[in-house]
């Protein structure tokens, strides 16, 4: 399976080494990192070695569960906005949805069209029943795009056993009816 999609504007691939500086530039803004629970990397090499791993593990999502984040492309002059995608999570037997984007590109739709798409990816491709997005209590940048893709509330935890979140979830016939 080949993890490249498209949509009208953007492009979804696998992370390269090149993304190292705008992986790099994207987790070190404070305000894009708030939320996430996350840690910036250390320096630019870090983020070079996360991209290459990312890629290449055997054992990573890519190649061990045909999903994982992905760069968000625009087409038009190949930005690198920020990265949307699935995750599985072994220890719950689930997969989520997550994305960050840059902040010079956030309220522009770009993370609701790459989630969606990411999404028909979860639903097609992999025959999913249902997906989550765990968002933080206080993001409420996040919490629009999980609502405008028709994703409902299913309940609110403590992310990591501290930090107040909301699972968002969605299922394979909600998708396809919206």
């Amino acid at each position: 399976m080949i993890l490249r999609f498209e949509t009208d504007r953007l492009i979804l691939r696998p992370f390269e080494e090149s993304d190292a500086p705008s992986l790099y530039q994207l987790n070190d803004d404070e305000e894009v990192m708030r939320y996430t629970g996350d840690k910036s990397f250390k320096d630019l090499e870090d983020a070079r070695k996360f991209a290459i791993d990312y890629s290449n593990n055997p054992q990573g999502q890519y190649l061990n569960y045909k999903m994982g984040r992905l760069a968000v492309i625009r087409k038009d002059d190949q930005a690198f906005l920020g990265w949307t995608g699935l995750k599985y999570h072994v220890d719950g037997d689930f997969v989520d949805i997550g994305y960050r984007f840059m902040k010079k590109y956030w309220g522009k739709g770009y993370a609701t069209e790459s989630t969606k798409r990411a999404l028909q990816h979860a639903f097609d491709d992999h025959q999913l029943n249902v997906v989550v997005a765990h968002v933080h209590e206080h993001n409420y940048g996040s919490q629009r795009v999980a609502e405008r893709l028709n994703m409902k509330l299913d309940h609110r935890f403590l992310w990591s056993g501290i930090k107040p979140a909301r699972c968002y979830k969605i299922t394979s016939d909600e998708f396809r009816n919206s």
